[in-house]
């Protein structure tokens, strides 16, 4: 015959055994239901600030627009850089004399003047 205790304990055991995977079950239910809830609001998070980044995007994109326009920087030109119109007859095409480059004016160096510099063309043979 065996011991009382010794049933009890036994059932104990098997109740353990039985719980165990139950419990951990349970446990990777919970723990993945969190981690979904957490990607969740950082979904969220991400999309308004995509949202918001689109929305400075276009209003850049608009301001940059804005400030290419010719109106604009004709504007510019004239008040802040104090840039006019050339004068009628002080720009001159021709072909006379040093060395030329295919659609623009040489300097006497033989080299293109830059965007800022002030482009001198020979008029009746002499310089402006």
């Amino acid at each position: 015959m065996k011991a009382p205790g010794l049933r009890g304990t036994r059932a104990l055991l098997a109740a353990a055994l039985l719980a165990l995977p139950l419990a951990g079950v349970g446990i990777f239910h919970v723990w993945t239901r969190t981690r979904v809830l957490r990607a969740g609001y950082e979904l969220g998070r991400l999309e308004a600030e995509h949202r918001r980044l689109a929305a400075e995007r276009d209003r850049l994109r608009l301001e940059v627009a804005t400030l290419r326009s010719p109106g604009r920087l004709e504007r510019f030109a004239r008040e802040r850089l104090g840039m006019a119109p050339p004068a009628p007859g002080a720009v001159v095409a021709g072909t006379g004399g040093g060395k030329g480059v295919a659609g623009g004016v040489v300097d006497g160096a033989g080299r293109r003047p830059g965007p800022a510099e002030p482009v001198f063309v020979a008029v009746s043979g002499r310089e402006r």
